[in-house]
């Protein structure tokens, strides 16, 4: 009964071991993946019309240089004002990937309608670095996509859009004197709200020689000073 069994053994074996030859069969045991490394500033700044001479990323697999392996892949328009990428991918034999991504501000220096950086200040709350965007209407007029600058849609509500809609829109005319004045009511925002918790702007300048805005804004009765900073090169 012994021998009978340990002939019956030795098929099943051999066809588990031929089953584990096949599913391995090209396969790398150990697999090794690759590193990436942006050279050169992570966030770049270029102003409309010129370009930027990609520096590229350093790639390592298994302490060799692969760096010619990197895809690179771009969305920069550099003739119009927006915040794009150049984004970098590398794969190892097996087909596992590394990426990586670099942020390119493409900025207007002579123009109003540009990118800015929001700071708001309501109360005890005070917030920093909130990406604006002033676009122009064609009609001596301008978007400003967030008259709180930011301080809903990046402090105080970080993270819900665009599930909700946290930019107070609105559009304005700069007077020959450099006020601001409001040209349209506050667009639907927050949770789909009419426009009433921001009721509009209590008065705003803008400053040429910093290319500064400075708006008072009247936050549901409470003052918020909501100041825009161009991003510049």
């Amino acid at each position: 009964m012994k021998k009978i069994l340990a002939y019956l053994l030795v098929p099943v074996l051999a066809v588990a071991l031929w089953s584990c030859d096949k599913s391995t069969e090209g396969l790398t045991r150990i697999t090794y993946y690759p590193t990436l490394e942006i050279l050169g500033e992570q966030t770049v700044i270029v102003n409309v019309g010129e370009t930027y001479a990609d520096e590229g990323c350093y790639a390592e697999l298994n302490g060799e240089d692969v760096s010619s392996e990197v895809q690179t892949s771009s969305n920069v328009d550099y003739n119009k004002v927006g915040v794009y990428s150049i984004s970098y991918i590398i794969y190892n034999a097996d087909g596992f990937s590394t990426t990586a991504s670099r942020t390119v501000y493409v900025v207007d220096p002579d123009n109003i309608a540009t990118l800015y950086w929001g700071e708001s200040m309501a109360g005890t709350r005070h917030y920093y670095d909130a990406l604006i965007y002033i676009t122009d209407n064609g009609d001596g007029t301008y978007h400003l996509d967030d008259l709180m600058g930011g301080f809903q849609f990046a402090g105080l509500n970080p993270g819900f859009e665009p599930t909700y809609d946290f930019h107070a829109e609105v559009d304005f005319a700069l007077n020959a004197d450099n006020t601001v004045t409001l040209t349209s009511e506050v667009g639907s925002w927050y949770f789909g709200d009419s426009g009433d918790v921001v009721l509009g702007l209590t008065s705003g300048s803008y400053d040429p020689a910093t290319r500064t805005f400075t708006l008072n804004v009247d936050y549901g009765g409470t003052p918020m000073t909501v100041i825009l900073r161009a991003i510049s090169k």
